[in-house]
C-alpha cells in the first residue's frame, strides 16, 4: 500500500480545482420493495450525494496520460446511496447533462459501492485519487480535516472540521464492526464526499448531519478496492464472534478463568470471520496476536492508543494472514492458530436487512408465506423494535442468544455450525391471507409461524413449495406454532390450482412464487 505523509501542514483550504477531476455529483432514484405485499414496490424517493473517482489498478502512478483508457476507472460511493436504486445519475462539474451509472459491486455491510459508466466521454480528464493514511492523534492542527461543500451544482467549496477520534463503529443493519473516523464541524458534506487531511485524501464520508460525521478511513477503502478485483468478492476483515464482559467473579470461577485475568468472554461464534473456525462458545480470549486484551475488549493500538480490538483490522490484521488467539478453555490455556477472515452474510435464524434482492415468498390458496427477517420487521416503522409483535421479536433475539455450556465439558461448547441446528433454518410464517372463496374463515390469520405442512417440518420457503406437492388424503394441512389465531388449517388439494389462478388474476400478482 502506498501512503503519502507530507512533512508540513498546508495553511488554509486545499485547492478546489483538482476535485473537479476526482469527484462527481450523484443523484439516485430509489424504490424499495413493500414487504407487506412483496410483489409490489414503494414510491420512488431521491437521494443526492457524491462519488470519488478510483482505479482498480492500484499502482502508485495515476497520471492522466495513463488513465485515458477508462476500463480501470470506477466511482466509489456509499451503499446507502445506491441501495434499491432504479436509476443512478452522475454529473460532472461544468457539465449539466448527467450520465447513467450502473452498480457493479455493493458491500452493504461495509456501506461501500462501486459504479461504472460505459461512456468514454464521461471519463475524459478524470483521474483517480491517491489514498493517504490519516495522521494519528496529535496537535490540534493535525486533527484538522476538510471536505467538499456544494453550494450548487456548479459552485464547489470546502468546509473544515476536526477529527474527534478513530473508533470502531457498529453498523446495525448488518451487525458489523468496522474502523471509522468520527468528525465534528462537518455540516454540508454528505454521503460519498471525500475527506482530506493536509491536502491528502484520507477517507470518504459515510454519514453527516448536525455538525457530526462518520468517515471510512483510507486503509479500509484501499482494502475494499483490492477485494473488488477478486472473484468471488470478500468483504472487509472482521471478527468471527460476539463477546461480552464477564459480569462478576462468580462467573469467572464457574468457567475456571483465573482471577484478575483480563480478557473477553465469547458469547456466540459466528459462521464467518476471524476465529470462527477455532473458537467455541465460552472461550475466554486474553490475547489477539501480540496484543493483550483488557476486560472491556481494548488493546493498545500502536498508532491510535487504547481502542477496541476491532481497530486492528485497520492496518495490523489483513484477510488471509496467519493469527494466533490466546484463550482459556475449561481452565486450560490454549493458543489457537487461525487466519484473519472477512465478514459475510451468515446463517442467522432471522436474516438482517438485505438490499438489492426481491423478497422471497410463496402463495398457495391465498396464504402468503414469507421468511421472518429484519426487512419484514421494519414494516412496523422506525420504532419496530417495540411496535412489531413480541412473538416475532423474540425470534430475532435468537440471533444473539447466549447458551451457557456445561462446565468442564468441551463437547457442550457449540461450534459455528451447530449454534443453530441448521445454518439455513429460517422462521417461516403466514404473513396474511389474500381473500378468496377457498380461504373463507381463515382471512384473519396473520404473522402465524408455520411448523408443518402435510407432516413435513418447515425450515425454509423451499420446504413450503415442496410440502404442497404432497397432500395427505387429498387435503393440505397446515400446523402453526401455539399462540397463533389458529392451530391448524385444512385446505382441499383439488381446489388449490383454481384458487391460485383466481387470486393471481384478481390481485394482479406477477408471480405466485419467488425463491
Amino acid at each position: 500500500m502506498y501512503f503519502v505523509f507530507p512533512s508540513a501542514l498546508l495553511a488554509g483550504f486545499p485547492p478546489i480545482k483538482p476535485w473537479y477531476q476526482q469527484s462527481v455529483i450523484l443523484k439516485t432514484y430509489q424504490q424499495s420493495y413493500d414487504w407487506r405485499t412483496p410483489w409490489e414496490k414503494r414510491e420512488i424517493s431521491t437521494l443526492t450525494g457524491m462519488a470519488i473517482v478510483v482505479s482498480l489498478d492500484l499502482s502508485t502512478d495515476t497520471s492522466i496520460s495513463e488513465t485515458n483508457s477508462f476500463k480501470n476507472l470506477f466511482l466509489l460511493t456509499t451503499a446507502e446511496m445506491v441501495a434499491d436504486a432504479t436509476l443512478i445519475e452522475a454529473t460532472r462539474k461544468g457539465n449539466r447533462s448527467p450520465f447513467q451509472a450502473k452498480l457493479v459491486l455493493m458491500d452493504y455491510a461495509a456501506n461501500l459501492a462501486l459504479l461504472k459508466i460505459n461512456d468514454a466521454i464521461f471519463w475524459e480528464n478524470l483521474r483517480p485519487v491517491e489514498w493517504s493514511s490519516v495522521k494519528e492523534n496529535g496537535p490540534a492542527d493535525v486533527k484538522e480535516i476538510f471536505s467538499l461543500k456544494l453550494n450548487s451544482q456548479q459552485k464547489w467549496e470546502f468546509e473544515s472540521g476536526k477529527i474527534e477520534q478513530m473508533t470502531v463503529g457498529h453498523r446495525d443493519v448488518s451487525d458489523a464492526w468496522f474502523p471509522l473516523l468520527k468528525l465534528s464541524g462537518v455540516s454540508f458534506s454528505g454521503q460519498g464526499y471525500p475527506l482530506l487531511q493536509d491536502n491528502e485524501t484520507v477517507g470518504m464520508i459515510l454519514t453527516a448531519a448536525g455538525g457530526k460525521a462518520k468517515a471510512m478511513p483510507a486503509e479500509m477503502l484501499y482494502e475494499f478496492l483490492q477485494h473488488a478485483k477478486s472473484s468471488p468478492y470478500l468483504s472487509l476483515a472482521h471478527r468471527g464472534f460476539s463477546w461480552r464482559k464477564l459480569p462478576q467473579h462468580s462467573a469467572a470461577e464457574y468457567f475456571q478463568i483465573p482471577a484478575e485475568t483480563p480478557g473477553i468472554w465469547i458469547s456466540r461464534v459466528l459462521p464467518f470471520g476471524t476465529g470462527s473456525e477455532v473458537l467455541k462458545q465460552g472461550d475466554y480470549i486474553t490475547k489477539i496476536g501480540k496484543w493483550p486484551l483488557s476486560y472491556d475488549g481494548k488493546i493498545e493500538h500502536p498508532k491510535w492508543g487504547l481502542a477496541l480490538f476491532d481497530l486492528l483490522f485497520l492496518d495490523q490484521l489483513k484477510a488471509g494472514e496467519e493469527l494466533e488467539l490466546s484463550v482459556i478453555r475449561s481452565g486450560k490455556h490454549l493458543v489457537l492458530k487461525t487466519k484473519v477472515a472477512a465478514y459475510r452474510e451468515n446463517g442467522r435464524i432471522v436474516p438482517l436487512k438485505r438490499v438489492g434482492f426481491p423478497p422471497r415468498y410463496v402463495i398457495q390458496g391465498g396464504f402468503l408465506f414469507q421468511e421472518l427477517s429484519v426487512n419484514y420487521l421494519r414494516m412496523w416503522g422506525s420504532n419496530w423494535r417495540t411496535r412489531a409483535p413480541v412473538r416475532l421479536r423474540l425470534f430475532l433475539e435468537l440471533n444473539n442468544t447466549v447458551m451457557i455450556p456445561e462446565k468442564n465439558n468441551s463437547a457442550a461448547f457449540p461450534s459455528a455450525s451447530n449454534v443453530l441446528s441448521d445454518e439455513h433454518h429460517r422462521i417461516v410464517l403466514v404473513s396474511q391471507v389474500i381473500p378468496d372463496p377457498l380461504n373463507i374463515g381463515y382471512q384473519q390469520l396473520s404473522n402465524a409461524v408455520i411448523l408443518q405442512i402435510n407432516g413435513q417440518h418447515i425450515r425454509s420457503l423451499e420446504d413450503v413449495a415442496a410440502a404442497f406437492k404432497n397432500p395427505i388424503d387429498n387435503f393440505h394441512r397446515l400446523d402453526f406454532l401455539p399462540g397463533s389465531v389458529r392451530m391448524s388449517v385444512i385446505l382441499p388439494a383439488n381446489k388449490i390450482t383454481e384458487a391460485n389462478r383466481r387470486i393471481q388474476n384478481n390481485f394482479r400478482i406477477p408471480k405466485l412464487q419467488v425463491l
